[in-house]
């Protein structure tokens, strides 16, 4: 079965290139620089501290080379016990299959290796993961002797593709085994964890250093200079391990190229473009189905099966997006297949100088370079495997496995009926043509009221004419255009880079300084489309409400007071998540130099109270919120307060700052949820009102009278649109000092460091050559 497809096409003329040598060499030049930086230093205090230690009895400066000596032994401490706390590379959730319980994957497998002319994986292990990957047992010892490579391979990406994917996907990682360069992996993930450890770690020795900085003035100086050079010395190596980075992942691109024409080797041109392709959809409804587990099991029930559930949401988001072609393999045109492209480049893309992979467009481009055209086989993936329905339910209960009670699986039936139910939401109907997946209706506007034509009792004639297909072309143009603007303003704000350099919008190459100009423009075609789509959403509300008017029996009430709770919960759910995201952009500017001053404390604990505000308001309006018993049965409480529970969160201060901090999170997630779901539900039902009216007026029937009208109160948060609170993009200049971003500080920071470390060792070759 393996061999049935593969292709007599050999890998030989699919050579590594002059730019993957030199990249390799970067790598390693780079690498052994901050090995040799690292051991200099290390053996150089280790050494002064011996010199001076074996002076002290005879030397007249035994003072001096007790101050040196004692200096240079807790600097040589400092670098040396970075080596003592390497970990050994380990993966998580992982089970190992051998060939004697899968006999049919390891012939599968041995079949690539051997095709490719690379190694056979040493260990065979299954993860629950999208992913296939390659990664070693290591420890201090693989810096000399070679470690063997492992494989995994995530069975939720198994899950998603066809056997010639899942094929193209394996050669690749084989293509991995292959690369010697792969060698330096595991010495930069060696050497990370021993920079890490220097750069980031706080232990018992900066302790020691803290104290002796705060006692007598005779002693603390000598503190003073040893937390300086301690900085330098942090300052130094996290630059120097940054370039290594650099050249390594610049590297690493270049194995992912040379990698992926391995597997079109085996499997031709479009088989690992299209297992790229639907690597998004599958990790979506991964994501998803990991949801529903963990949900099932709060529910007292166990999924028998998590990978038929990750199917049957593609399924579902596929009804849903009314794309016929989610997750699924892109279909190629009969004539010219070798220009056909999945992929397109984006205006703007994150700094290339940190990414491990190219994009996409750019690996569709190097495969099809040559193109090499080959069948695909459409089979399951999960052809490859013995007994595979068995391996999915014993992979889904080691999911859990880490929890002390797990109860019985339920029937694959009751699962994926619970499933649907959660799918089966009114404004998930491909009818409303995505008119409220992912958007709100009720965010642009103050009040409810202004959701309304002012001409509303004419309305009613428009209720033949609500969601027409264009509809879903206005909705898609928005989503477009947004994200155009999105990536225009990264760019502006220097978040994103252009490919090159260069920045190509809708066929014009764009200087810097014209691009608030095209921001502007983009920016006025979203409001015009929006405009648009607004007057859509009133001609939605009106209409409905008008033909309610002529139906009576309560119905214009209902549907205005749905639409009133709508927008409580949308507006104040967005104030509080928008008010808590402030809160973690101040923690994250401050935090940035990994120190907090007394006024950046205080910068934490305003946009703290910020968010206590909006928490506070939301909580003393909960008793002015009354919901109709279909609300509520809906939510499974009694009333609204009760649904939020009560409100015991202290406001922040100097005295509880740790405390609230480690509180908020729950207390904004737990609220918001709530406020999220209210949403939802009022959203079900509004739209299931208006149908149930629109069809009584049609047909000129009775309606039963409506539910109870909702209350909500009138003051209450909201966020509109543009109110956002400003978020700081950019540290300030002695943070990007602290931590060299950017080239000019970088820069700064690694001479005034080296300058440091030059002057201690300086004093400590004084001291040496004091014999």
């Amino acid at each position: 079965m393996s061999s049935s497809l593969s292709a007599s096409v050999s890998a030989d003329d699919l050579m590594l290139q002059q730019q993957y040598k030199r990249h390799a060499w970067l790598a390693v030049i780079g690498l052994g620089g901050f090995v040799l930086l690292y051991l200099m230093l290390s053996t150089w205090f280790a050494y002064t501290a011996w010199h001076s230690f074996g002076l002290l009895g005879s030397h007249e400066n035994w003072l001096f080379h007790l101050i040196v000596g004692g200096a240079s032994g807790f600097l040589a401490l400092f670098m040396i016990k970075a080596l003592l706390f390497v970990k050994k590379g380990q993966m998580p959730d992982l089970i190992e299959v051998t060939a004697e319980q899968q006999p049919k994957l390891f012939a599968f497998l041995h079949d690539i290796a051997d095709s490719a002319g690379a190694p056979r994986p040493h260990r065979v292990f299954l993860s629950p993961r999208v992913n296939a990957a390659v990664f070693y047992d290591l420890s201090l010892l693989n810096l000399i002797f070679p470690a063997k490579k492992n494989l995994e391979i995530g069975l939720a990406l198994v899950n998603a593709l066809n056997h010639s994917e899942m094929k193209a996907v394996l050669a690749h990682e084989f293509g991995h085994f292959a690369q010697k360069t792969m060698a330096i992996g595991r010495w930069i993930y060696i050497a990370q964890q021993i920079a890490a450890h220097i750069v980031e770690r706080r232990d018992a020795l900066d302790k020691f250093l803290r104290v002796i900085s705060g006692i007598d003035l005779r002693i603390a100086w000598v503190g003073w200079i040893l937390r300086l050079i301690v900085w330098s010395i942090r300052a130094v190596l996290e630059s120097a391990f940054r370039l290594t980075m650099m050249a390594e992942r610049a590297l690493s691109r270049e194995m992912e190229y040379q990698a992926d024409l391995v597997a079109v080797s085996q499997t031709g041109s479009d088989a690992i473009v299209h297992a790229l392709h639907r690597l998004q959809a599958a990790d979506e409804a991964w994501e998803r189905a990991q949801g529903f587990l963990f949900n099932e099991l709060q529910e007292g029930r166990l999924t028998k099966d998590a990978f038929t559930i990750q199917s049957r949401v593609m399924e579902r988001m596929a009804m849903i997006l009314n794309n016929a072609q989610y997750g699924k393999s892109p279909r190629l045109p009969a004539n010219a297949p070798e220009q056909f492209r999945v992929f397109t480049a984006e205006i703007a893309q994150p700094p290339r100088m940190w990414a491990t992979h190219p994009q996409n467009h750019e690996r569709e481009a190097n495969a099809k370079r040559r193109y090499l055209a080959m069948p695909i086989d459409e089979r399951s993936a999960w052809e490859v495997f013995d007994d595979a329905t068995a391996l999915r339910e014993q992979m889904t209960r080691h999911l859990v496995s880490h929890l002390n009670e797990v109860p019985e699986a339920s029937a694959l039936e009751e699962s994926l009926s619970a499933l649907d139910k959660q799918y089966d939401r009114e404004f998930l109907r491909s009818a409303y043509r995505g008119a409220y997946l992912g958007r709100s209706f009720v965010r642009h506007v103050e009040t409810p009221e202004q959701l309304y034509s002012a001409q509303m009792d004419k309305a009613v004639d428009g209720l033949s004419a609500l969601y027409p297909a264009t509809l879903a072309n206005e909705l898609d143009n928005l989503r477009n255009l947004e994200k155009e603007r999105a990536l225009l303003e990264a760019i502006r704000d220097g978040i994103y880079s252009a490919p090159g350099g260069v920045i190509r919008h809708r066929g014009n190459t764009l200087l810097k300084r014209e691009l608030p100009q095209a921001i502007a423009q983009v920016r006025e075609e979203c409001r015009a489309v929006q405009e648009r789509i607004h007057r859509h959403d009133q001609l939605c509300r009106s209409a409905h409400v008008s033909a309610a008017k002529a139906l009576a029996n309560g119905w214009p009430e209902y549907l205005q007071s749905l639409t009133s709770v709508l927008h409580f919960a949308d507006h104040a759910e967005a104030d509080l998540r928008d008010a808590y995201g402030l809160l973690n952009n101040v923690v994250a500017i401050v935090t940035a130099d990994r120190n907090v001053s007394s006024r950046e404390l205080k910068r934490v604990i305003n946009a703290g109270q910020e968010v206590y505000k909006v928490l506070h308001a939301i909580y003393v309006c909960a008793d002015q919120v009354k919901l109709s018993d279909d609300i509520l049965a809906r939510l499974e409480t009694e009333s609204w307060s009760k649904a939020l529970g009560e409100f015991t969160l202290p406001p922040p201060g100097k005295d509880n700052i740790n405390q609230w901090m480690d509180a908020i999170g729950g207390w904004v997630g737990g609220t918001a949820g709530a406020l999220s779901a209210l949403r939802h539900i009022a959203l079900d039902l509004l739209l299931q009102a208006e149908l149930k009216v629109a069809k009584a007026y049609r047909q000129q029937s009775q309606l039963e009278s409506a539910p109870r009208a909702n209350q909500v109160p009138a003051h209450y948060p909201r966020l509109l649109p543009g109110q956002e609170r400003a978020l700081q993009k950019r540290l300030g200049w002695w943070d990007r000092f602290q931590t060299a971003d950017g080239l000019i500080p970088g820069l700064l920071r690694f001479v005034v460091a080296a300058g440091i470390i030059g002057f201690a060792l300086s004093v400590s070759l004084i001291a040496v050559l004091q014999s």
